[in-house]
């Protein structure tokens, strides 16, 4: 299926490209979340008459993200975990802990899904750093240190 990008979507493309994809990740992600329009000749020209307001849009939300950036930075989080004396967890330290720390931490703006785990959940005691995706430009490291607890 042939879709029109109406914002930068990593992997795939720029706004205004005419990509083709699988019709499933049309219907159920791109047009409903509004990040594409089928790419027939109505939605291209409507595209064209509304391509300085999408520019807009991003180029706020690119600011947007860059501001929060610079909050992000400053965030070190320590969680705690029950561990074994030889530092391995009773389970793992996991994205939703992480969210978790990070809602308590004020960074309301981080999604459960901008948060990457490059070597899956944690599971021993340690310093270890997460990556953090705010926009398909913008990826922050952050430093967690896992304590036992």
């Amino acid at each position: 299926m042939k879709v029109v990008l109406v914002t930068k979507i990593k992997n795939l493309g720029d706004i205004g490209e005419i990509v083709d994809v699988k019709s499933g990740f049309a219907r159920n992600f791109l047009l409903p979340y509004h990040k594409a329009l089928p790419a027939t000749e109505k939605y291209i020209k409507d595209f064209e008459d509304k391509k300085e307001d999408y520019l807009k849009k991003a180029q706020d939300e690119f600011s947007l993200a860059e501001a929060n950036a610079l909050n992000l930075e400053k965030i070190k989080l320590s969680l705690k975990a029950n561990a074994q004396e030889s530092g391995a967890l009773y389970g793992s330290v996991g994205i939703n802990e992480i969210y978790d720390a990070l809602q308590a931490e004020g960074a309301d703006y981080v999604q459960r899904s901008s948060i990457n785990l490059p070597d899956g959940p944690i599971k021993e005691v340690g310093e270890f750093t997460i990556n953090v995706e705010l926009h398909p430009e913008i990826v922050k490291s952050i430093a967690i240190e896992v304590l036992p607890a």
